[in-house]
């Protein structure tokens, strides 16, 4: 008996609804092989891929079949555009099955082993062509939805498509994903969460890849670095304001972008213990970034918590020459402490930033006010097309299926609009409770930095320091920010030198 291979195509859901679905070429082609006396000995799918080039893992599986496994009498296949689109490729296939006996017929276009292979390579000329042309159909409508103002791509976390195929869709908000995403970036502003404790957080808010499987870390910092939550769409080195709604404000989005330059100098990541300090202190000796680690001995930390104590050091601390001393934490951290006590800001600054808080909280009192003024209307012109459907119903002047499906999609948008309202009133009062830290920070540094919780300290200690150099287990020399540094420039910011520690030569610190 004679025996097949069939191998089967589709790429996209509209060609499945043009008639070539899967299922359809599949009884298309075992009919055909029963009709010419064929035993079908396996079918071979592929399922979504792009027939341009011959690399498709069906397509592989069934020529290392025919190489090293069972050898067939013909390959059978529904059309030349499904097997392929490249006329090199189709050629160098065609020649390999001829050469081996092995005929290659198509449903559409009969056996494609008879004869010469001009006809064949016709055939496979015109599919390559018709592939190129609408590649370039499907890129100049991309770059016209991106004209239009809409991200040609799939939307992010966060979005959902709506309306349309393919290239016409475009995306809303998700209204159950959506504000998590928002609560998201506002966590991850404050400076207190690395990218693992948001990844464990998304966990628990039941945030899921599209597969089902826990957000990675690196798509909780591609999502934290994605323009598109406050609006910027991008499309082959362009950008431009998208016409979709922003989940964010371009403010928040900064802040982050500015939290993630500075983790990625810090290393900021999940610790089982944590020190203030990690990450700014220096070596003056030797240049090396400290360690910080916990000695724990019952008797001689006995008077202890825990009975330990922490140290920073230098990881090259009694080696390679260098001189460097451990320094305990309780010893460098107040040191620290004092040294931001010897930070402020001149009132010239301090005026400009209350200036520019005043605004601030005008602007999202007017414009606060004006948002949920809209929701209030929009929320009263649902309830009353609601009300008139409601009504029709107890009339009876609208059918039952037609109430039901208007009646849940009016529902649906007022859910919107109060979990909009909810929104804007939340999205006020964290940017009030931003602006009271700012004030009551720029004010007082040292204060507000010792107010301040673990995660807090932190950001303010990024926000001045590079680096800080110890030598003899004090605070030799500190490397500040950019910005800090054009503040100075500016006397805008007053650092009293003094409070560095200094020793005479023949002074030795006190263990």
């Amino acid at each position: 008996m004679k025996t097949t291979y069939i191998y089967l195509r589709v790429s996209t859901d509209e060609q499945a609804r043009e008639g070539f679905s899967i299922e359809n070429q599949r009884k298309a082609c075992v009919d055909f092989a029963q009709m010419r006396g064929y035993h079908v000995k396996q079918v071979f799918i592929e399922d979504g891929k792009s027939a341009r080039t011959t690399d498709r893992a069906a397509l592989q599986e069934m020529l290392k079949a025919v190489r090293e496994l069972d050898k067939v009498d013909a390959i059978i296949i529904y059309k030349i555009d499904r097997f392929a689109r490249n006329v090199s490729d189709f050629s160098r296939m065609f020649i390999d099955f001829k050469s081996q006996g092995i005929k290659l017929i198509s449903v559409n276009e009969g056996d494609l082993t008879e004869g010469t292979s001009l006809i064949p390579n016709i055939f496979a000329s015109v599919a390559q062509w018709e592939s190129e042309v609408n590649s370039q159909r499907t890129r100049d409508a991309l770059l016209q939805k991106f004209r239009e103002g809409w991200q040609p791509t799939p939307p992010p976390v966060g979005y959902r498509s709506v309306g349309g195929d393919r290239e016409r869709k475009t995306c809303e908000p998700d209204p159950l994903i959506a504000p998590v995403i928002r609560q998201l970036f506002e966590m991850y502003a404050t400076g207190n969460y690395s990218i693992f404790e948001l990844q464990f957080w998304l966990a628990d808010q039941n945030i899921t890849s599209r597969t089902g499987t826990p957000i990675g870390h690196s798509v909780v910092g591609n999502t934290l670095n994605n323009p598109f939550y406050y609006g910027l769409i991008r499309w082959h080195g362009e950008a431009k304001m998208g016409n979709h709604q922003p989940l964010i404000s371009k403010d928040l989005y900064d802040t982050c972008h500015y939290v993630l330059a500075k983790n990625r100098n810090f290393l900021m990541r999940r610790r089982t213990h944590q020190f203030l300090l990690r990450g700014f202190l220096y070596c003056s000796e030797c240049g090396q970034r400290y360690n910080a680690e916990w000695h724990k001995d019952g008797e001689k930390f006995k008077h202890r918590d825990g009975q330990r104590i922490g140290y920073y050091h230098c990881p090259k601390h009694g080696r390679n020459g260098c001189p460097s001393r451990y320094v305990a934490t309780d010893k460098m951290e107040p040191m620290m402490q004092d040294f931001m006590d010897s930070i402020e800001f001149s009132q010239e600054f301090i005026d400009a930033v209350v200036q520019e808080a005043r605004s601030k909280v005008d602007g999202m009192r007017q414009h606060g006010a004006g948002e949920a003024q809209a929701c209030i209307n929009q929320k009263a012109a649902l309830e009353g097309r609601r009300n008139k459907l409601e009504d029709a119903l107890l009339d009876g002047t609208i059918e039952r299926d037609v109430f039901k499906r208007k009646h849940a999609d009016i529902q649906a948008q007022v859910n919107l609009v109060l979990a909009r309202m909810q929104e804007v009133e939340q999205r006020n009062k964290i940017d009030l409770d931003i602006i009271e830290q700012v004030l009551a920070f720029c004010r007082d540094v040292g204060q507000s930095y010792n107010d301040g919780d673990f995660g807090i300290k932190r950001h303010y200690l990024r926000f001045f320091f590079d680096k800080v150099m110890i030598k003899n287990k004090l605070i030799e020399e500190v490397v500040y920010t950019p910005i800090i540094a054009a503040l100075q420039d500016l006397r805008l910011v007053i650092i009293k030198q003094g409070m560095l520690p200094r020793l005479d030569s023949n002074q030795q610190p006190s263990d």
